[in-house]
């Protein structure tokens, strides 16, 4: 019992030994990790260009790596003559920040070069001072040498393919790749009788200039709608951003596919037509083709009224080439107890690529036959009106 003893109390000291190994290797690792201790200061682009006599304005860091929560004085050193600088945040002129361990404060720094300063390097140093620790921040900047004016213009999908009747919706960035700030104007040369829209990708208000940063890119939709009746072929679309001396040009196109657009009418433009109750009266239908590709399997129906009759010769119409017309007869067969009066009659042709309709007034007029029909009832109740009058008059 007492090697038994002995055996499981190594056994559980092992055991809390190795149960401490990955809680001292994952401090050691935070450690490692969290190595400087102190303050720092940073910002993206520590050395740059500008252009001369234009003021500067730098995104500053301020870190505190592990120390007491403290407050950091900012100051700058070796500022050129003639120069004025300012520590900014939230818009407002700050001289400190105040950062707790682990945290960062940010604050802005604007720099106004001397007005004769024209070209040229200079250095400075932003220098923040905390309670017991002090980092300083060189930074080089290099007048009148900024980048000369320039713009890009790039394509989503350079072409684009649609009936007549649809939009072509070109998808564009454009980027100022200057180094200034600039208004940028965009236009696009559209064949005549194209109607064009410019906006930004998720806008509705259409633009004809736009502001950018430098660097800062933007997506327009350029919208091209063509003009009712556009023939088949492909069409130039060039757009052009410009600003003071940049300018960059992209050529675009649209593939317009053919469309057919069928117009319906009765003979000589009439849309009128007398009929006759229970018996059946032919309609001629005029239908032409106005668009720029050939209509396919033309089918022709109608909405009547009720127990109305309504048939076509012929029914179907295998092509109508574009500009062309053809002919068809409604067999219009009115209701035998339709009232004489006017009626509206819907006539539609259909094709895959296009629909039309037109409204017929129909009149209708009454048989012959019911017409003696009727006379011969109002000379009868008149016989019999005489007679009662004769028989009870004697009374």
């Amino acid at each position: 019992m007492c090697k038994f003893s002995r055996l499981l109390a190594l056994g559980l000291a092992l055991g809390a030994t190795l149960a401490l190994v990955p809680a001292a290797l994952a401090q050691g690792g935070g450690a490692a990790g969290d190595a400087y201790k102190g303050l720092w200061v940073s910002t993206p682009f520590p050395a740059f260009n500008v252009p001369a006599g234009e003021p500067v304005t730098l995104e500053l860091s301020v870190r505190n790596s592990g120390l007491p929560p403290q407050r950091v004085a900012l100051d700058l050193e070796r500022l050129p003559k003639g120069w004025s600088a300012a520590f900014l945040g939230e818009g407002k002129r700050v001289q400190s920040v105040f950062v707790a361990p682990g945290e960062t404060a940010t604050v802005k720094l604007r720099l106004q070069p001397a007005g004769e300063v024209t070209g040229g390097s200079h250095r400075f140093e932003v220098v923040a001072a905390g309670e017991r620790s002090r980092f300083r921040l060189p930074i080089d900047l290099t007048v009148g040498q900024a980048l000369p004016p320039r713009l890009s213009l790039d394509a989503e999908l350079p072409e684009l393919r649609g009936a007549p009747s649809s939009d072509f919706d070109f998808k564009l960035t454009v980027r100022n790749d200057g180094g200034d700030d600039a208004l940028v104007r965009v236009d696009a040369q559209v064949p005549e009788g194209f109607r064009t829209k410019v906006t930004e990708q998720y806008g509705s208000q259409e633009l004809t200039s736009l502001p950018l940063k430098v660097g800062e890119e933007k997506t327009l939709s350029v919208k091209v709608t063509p003009f009712s009746g556009t023939k088949e072929g492909r069409y130039p679309v060039l757009v052009q951003a410009t600003s003071g001396k940049a300018r960059a040009v992209l050529e675009l196109a649209m593939e317009v596919s053919g469309e057919p657009r069928l117009e319906l009418t009765g003979l000589q433009e009439r849309l009128s037509a007398s009929a006759t109750a229970g018996e059946a009266s032919p309609i001629e239908l005029v239908i032409a083709n106005r668009g720029s590709a050939t209509a396919s399997d033309v089918k022709l129906s109608a909405d009547a009224p009720s127990g109305w009759k309504v048939t076509f010769q012929p029914e179907r119409l295998d092509a109508i080439a574009p500009n062309a017309t053809a002919k068809a007869t409604a067999l219009v067969t009115p209701s035998e107890k339709a009232i004489a009066g006017d009626y509206m009659l819907n006539v539609r042709a259909l094709t895959g690529g296009a629909n039309e309709s037109a409204e017929f007034r129909v009149t209708v007029r009454t048989s012959t036959l019911w017409g003696v029909v009727g006379v011969l009832v109002i000379a009868a109740a008149a016989v019999v009106l005489v007679a009662a009058m004769l028989r009870f008059g004697r009374r």
